[in-house]
């Protein structure tokens, strides 16, 4: 098996970033569909972990508790910010956060699925997840139209 190096390690950081600022949104969030939209969001970011971390030779336990320590300071700047959009109802401006963090994805499975240090199924996690965020990030632009037309009526 292989370490992780620090460039996949960063990756986990903004994938569970991503996946707590999803779970959040969905409990939070009046509309069923777009909390049921969110909670898969989170579903899969939790899966996509597993399968990295599958690849590596760590345990999921330590990795985890390595990232939460890592990220804090982020969520925590994260968390007041959705706890202030939500609290406003501002569906438009939580799904303008939702698209961020997954554009921020986007780069890093770019970035990494160019990397030549990884192995053919490595390169091909990456590629697969870099097709799938743009389908993320078509759904939740989807969805914010839905939301500003309801709105701007």
């Amino acid at each position: 098996m292989k370490k992780l190096n620090i460039k996949i390690k960063q990756l986990i950081s903004e994938l569970k970033l991503a996946e707590i600022l999803y779970r959040k949104t969905s409990i939070r969030v009046t509309d069923q569909p777009v909390k049921d939209q969110l909670a898969t969001l989170a579903d899969n970011k939790v899966k996509f972990m597993m399968s990295i971390v599958n690849q590596f030779d760590v345990k999921m336990e330590e990795l985890m508790y390595e990232v939460s320590d890592t990220i804090r300071p982020d969520w925590e700047k994260l968390e007041i910010k959705m706890d202030h959009l939500l609290l406003q109802g501002w569906e438009k401006d939580i799904l303008d956060n939702c698209i961020a963090r997954e554009k921020n994805l986007l780069s890093a499975y770019k970035e990494l699925s160019q990397d030549a240090i990884y192995d053919d199924f490595m390169t091909e996690l990456f590629t697969s997840q870099l097709s799938e965020t743009y389908d993320f990030i078509n759904e939740l632009e989807e969805t914010k139209a839905i939301y500003l037309s309801i709105f701007s009526l």
